[in-house]
C-alpha cells in the first residue's frame, strides 16, 4: 500500500511537471506568435504608407512626363528646326528646352520599408497573394528607377553634344520616354492593386 501511494505521489508530480513544461511552452509560443504578429502587422503598416507616398510622387512624375513628351512631338514636328539652330549657336544641345525645363526625376521612389521587411525576414509571415502583389509592385518600381530613367539620363546627358544628329535624338528620347510613360501606367495600376490588397 505504501509502495501505490508513493507511486502515485510520484506519478502525480511528474504529471505536474509535464504539465507545468507544456503549459510554460504553450505561453512561450503564443507570445512569440503574438510578436511576429505584430511585426508582420507593423511592416505592411509601413509598406502600405510607402506605396501610398510612392503613389503621389509617381502622379508628379507622370505629370512631368507627359509634358516632356508633348514638349519632344512639338521639337520634332518643328519645321524651322530651331532646337537644331539653337544647339549649333551654342554648341550642344540645351537639356532644359528638351525637357520642358522638367526633371526626370523630382523625387526618387522609395523602397525603405520592403527592404527593411526582407531583412528582418517578416516576409516569409505574409500571407502568398500580398508577397506577390507587394513584391512585383517594388520590382516594376525598381525597373523604372534603375533601368528606364537611367538610360534617359544617360542618352540626354551622353548625347548633348552631339549636335549633328538632334532629330535623332529627339526621336530616339520619344521612344524612350513612350516607354517609360507604359510602366508608368503599369506601375500607377500595381500601386492600386497592392494598396487594396493591403487594407
Amino acid at each position: 500500500m505504501k509502495k501505490q501511494n508513493e507511486f502515485k505521489k510520484y506519478l502525480g508530480e511528474g504529471l505536474l511537471i509535464v504539465f507545468s513544461v507544456l503549459f510554460a511552452l504553450f505561453i512561450n509560443k503564443t507570445y512569440q506568435d503574438a510578436k511576429t504578429n505584430s511585426y508582420r502587422n507593423n511592416a505592411l503598416k509601413q509598406i502600405k504608407t510607402e506605396l501610398i507616398g510612392n503613389q503621389k510622387i509617381l502622379k508628379d512624375w507622370m505629370a512631368d512626363h507627359n509634358a516632356i513628351l508633348e514638349n519632344l512631338n512639338n521639337l520634332i514636328e518643328n519645321k524651322k528646326d530651331s532646337i537644331q539652330k539653337l544647339a549649333e549657336t551654342k554648341g550642344y544641345l540645351p537639356l532644359q528646352i528638351i525637357l520642358d525645363n522638367k526633371s526626370i526625376v523630382n523625387k526618387p521612389l522609395l523602397n525603405s520599408a520592403w527592404t527593411s521587411a526582407q531583412s528582418i525576414g517578416i516576409t516569409s509571415e505574409f500571407d502568398f497573394k500580398t508577397l506577390q502583389y507587394v513584391n512585383a509592385t517594388y520590382e516594376l518600381q525598381q525597373l523604372i528607377m534603375s533601368t528606364s530613367i537611367e538610360n534617359i539620363a544617360e542618352r540626354l546627358y551622353l548625347k548633348s553634344n552631339d549636335i549633328e544628329n538632334t532629330k535623332g535624338l529627339l526621336i530616339e528620347l520619344r521612344l524612350r520616354f513612350g516607354n517609360l510613360q507604359g510602366q508608368e501606367y503599369s506601375l500607377e495600376n500595381l500601386y492600386k492593386r497592392t494598396i487594396e490588397v493591403l487594407q
